[in-house]
C-alpha cells in the first residue's frame, strides 16, 4: 500500500463523535498523514478553515445540532475557503435516498458511507488527486468564476481526448450555457449523445430545449434520463417547469414533488414548489415547502431572517385563506408552536425586533378570529416602529390589507425595500393575498363609491346604508368609517329626536374604528371636523 499518499498533506476530521475521530486519525496515520485537526461542529470546521488551507477534508454529514456537512460545503464554497485542489469527502452512515441525493447533488469530491475499507478510501483518494492536478488550470478558472477561461481550457482538453474527457465535455457545456451560448453547446451535446445517451448530456440538452421553448423535446429527454436513474431529481425539476410552463399543472406537481421527495435539501426547488402549488391553490404544499426552506438555510450560509418570517407568515396565510375550521385550528396550532421554537433561538430573532413580529401576528389571529377592532388596535400600538424595521414592513400590509385598511396598506407598500421584494417566496405572498382579496376589495369599492354618490345626491339614508356593507367586507377602513359617520351625522340633522337614537348609537360605534388610531393627515383632520360636529348633536339629544 502506498504510504505517502496523505505525506505533507493538512487533513481535517469534521465529525462529532470522539471515538470515530481517534479511530480514523489512525487510518490516516497508517496511510502516512502527519498532519491531521479535528473538530466537533460545523461551526469550528469552518473557523478553522478560515485560518488553514486544508487538502483533504473528511466530513461527516449529521453534525449534531448545528450546521451539517452539506450546509458546510456550501459556507466553505460561497466564502471561497476550499482551495481548488483541495479534497472535500461526505461520510456519514446515512444512506437513505434523500440524505444521500441530497448531499450528491451538491457535487463534493466525494461521498463515502460507512463503514467502508482502507483500501476503497485510498484508492478514492488518489483517483481525486490525479485528476485534481491534472485538471488544475480548469479548477482554478471554476474557483475564480472566469466562464470564458474555463471554456477555453476545456475545448483544449476535449480536443486532446484525454483521461477525463466527460468531465471535460461536461464542464465546457454548463459553461456555454452560463453564458447562454446555446448554438455552441447544443453542437457538443449532440456528438456526445450519438456517441453515448449519458445522464449529465440528457439534462443539459433538456436545459437547452426548455430555453428554447421546446417542451415536449425537454420533457422526453428528462424522462429518457429518469428511465436511466429513478433518482435523477434534476430531471424531474426540468419535466416540472415544462409542464408548468404548457400549462399542465398537475403533471407540474406530480414532478416537483417527486424531486422533493429524492432530493429535498435544496432552495430552488422549493421555491418552484411554493410556486406551482401556489398556481393550483395548494396551500398545505406551500406551507410545507416554506417550512421546508427555513429549515434547509436555518444553519447554512443562506440563514436569512426572512425565511422564518416567511415559514411564520406562510401559516397565517393559511389560515385565512382556509374554509375548514379544524384545518385552520391547526395552522394557528402550527404558529403558535413556530414561534416559541424561534423565541429559544436567539440567533435567529436577534436581526429583527421579534416581538413587534410577534405582535403583528397576533393581531392578524385576532383578526382572523373575528376581533377585528382589538387587530386594530395591536397596530395602533406598534405603527411607529414600523419605519425602523423595514423587515417587517411586509406583516403590517398583510395585517392592514386583511382588516380593510387597504389605503394604509397602499401607503405602507411603497415603503418597502426593493431587495425585500426580491424573495421568491415573499412576492408569493403578497401575490396570494392580493389574489384571495381582490374580489372583496372590489366589492368593497363599488359599495363605498355608491354610497359617496348617494352622499352627493342628498340621499342620506341609501348613503348611510352602502357604506355599513362596504364595512362588513372591510371592517376596520377608516375611510369608509368615517363616510358613514358623515353621512349618519346629516340623518341626525334631518331627523327627529325620538329616530335619531338608532343612527346615534351607530354613528358613536363607528367613531370606536377611528378613536385613538394612527391616521393619515387628511384624516385626521376629517376625523377632528367630524368629532366636532357629533359632540354638538350629542349635546342638542341631551336637551
Amino acid at each position: 500500500m502506498d504510504n505517502k499518499t496523505l505525506e505533507n498533506q493538512r487533513v481535517l476530521i469534521v465529525d462529532d463523535q470522539r471515538a470515530f475521530q481517534l479511530m480514523f486519525k489512525g487510518i490516516l496515520y497508517s496511510m502516512g498523514a502527519t498532519n491531521v485537526a479535528f473538530a466537533p461542529t460545523g461551526e469550528q470546521a469552518l473557523a478553522k478553515c478560515s485560518t488553514v488551507s486544508y487538502d483533504i477534508l473528511f466530513v461527516d454529514y449529521h453534525l449534531g445540532i448545528g450546521k451539517n456537512g452539506k450546509q458546510l460545503l456550501e459556507d466553505l464554497r460561497e466564502k471561497k475557503l476550499l482551495a481548488p485542489h483541495s479534497i472535500f469527502m461526505l461520510v456519514t452512515g446515512e444512506n437513505s435516498v434523500p440524505m444521500v441525493m441530497s448531499a450528491v447533488e451538491l457535487e463534493p469530491d466525494d461521498y463515502l458511507v460507512k463503514p467502508f475499507s482502507q483500501s476503497v478510501l485510498l484508492s478514492r483518494i488518489k483517483r481525486i488527486q490525479r485528476k485534481k492536478e491534472q485538471l488544475a488550470d480548469i479548477y482554478q478558472a471554476l474557483f475564480d468564476d472566469m466562464p470564458l477561461k474555463a471554456i477555453e481550457l476545456c475545448q483544449r482538453e476535449v480536443n486532446q481526448e484525454g483521461r477525463y474527457l466527460q468531465f471535460c465535455k461536461r464542464v465546457l457545456v454548463e459553461n456555454l450555457i452560463k453564458l447562454e451560448q446555446y448554438s455552441a453547446a447544443e453542437h457538443i451535446l449532440t456528438q456526445a449523445l450519438t456517441q453515448r445517451r449519458s445522464g449529465w448530456a440528457l439534462l443539459l440538452q433538456a436545459k437547452i430545449y426548455f430555453e428554447q421553448q421546446r417542451f415536449d423535446d425537454s420533457i422526453s429527454l428528462c424522462e429518457e434520463a429518469i428511465a436511466d436513474n429513478r433518482y435523477f431529481a434534476e430531471a424531474y425539476d426540468i419535466k416540472a417547469k415544462c409542464y408548468q410552463a404548457s400549462g399542465e399543472l398537475d403533471n407540474a406537481l406530480s414532478s416537483i414533488l417527486a424531486a422533493a421527495e429524492i432530493a429535498p435539501f435544496n432552495m430552488n426547488r422549493q421555491y418552484l414548489l411554493i410556486d406551482i402549488a401556489r398556481s393550483l391553490n395548494n396551500i398545505p404544499q406551500q406551507v410545507q415547502a416554506s417550512k421546508q426552506l427555513y429549515e434547509i438555510t436555518r444553519r447554512s450560509i443562506k440563514q436569512d431572517i426572512v425565511h422564518l418570517l416567511n415559514y411564520i407568515r406562510s401559516i397565517i396565510d393559511a389560515a385565512v385563506r382556509t374554509d375548514e375550521p379544524s384545518q385552520r385550528n391547526r395552522y394557528l396550532q402550527e404558529v403558535s408552536l413556530a414561534l416559541q421554537r424561534v423565541k429559544r433561538d436567539e440567533s435567529m430573532t436577534r436581526e429583527v425586533n421579534f416581538e413587534l413580529f410577534e405582535n403583528l401576528c397576533q393581531a392578524r389571529l385576532e383578526s382572523l378570529h373575528g376581533a377585528q377592532y382589538q387587530a386594530k388596535k395591536t397596530y395602533a400600538v406598534v405603527a411607529e416602529q414600523l419605519p425602523e424595521q423595514h423587515q417587517l414592513l411586509p406583516d403590517a400590509i398583510f395585517l392592514l390589507n386583511q382588516i380593510g385598511e387597504y389605503e394604509q396598506a397602499a401607503t405602507l407598500s411603497k415603503l418597502v425595500p426593493a431587495e425585500l421584494m426580491k424573495n421568491p417566496l415573499l412576492k408569493t405572498l403578497f401575490a396570494d393575498q392580493s389574489s384571495f382579496l381582490d374580489q372583496r376589495q372590489h366589492k368593497f369599492s363599488e359599495l363605498n363609491k355608491a354610497g359617496i354618490e348617494s352622499y352627493k345626491e342628498g340621499n342620506f339614508v341609501v348613503a348611510a346604508k352602502n357604506f355599513e356593507l362596504a364595512l362588513e367586507l372591510a371592517p376596520m377602513n377608516t375611510g369608509c368609517a368615517l363616510n358613514l359617520i358623515q353621512a349618519s351625522i346629516q340623518m341626525l340633522h334631518s331627523q327627529k329626536k325620538h329616530k335619531s337614537m338608532d343612527v346615534f348609537d351607530r354613528c358613536k360605534k363607528t367613531f370606536r374604528i377611528v378613536d385613538n388610531m394612527p391616521l393619515p393627515e387628511h384624516h385626521r383632520a376629517r376625523y377632528k371636523e367630524l368629532l366636532q360636529q357629533f359632540d354638538k348633536l350629542r349635546e342638542e339629544l341631551r336637551r
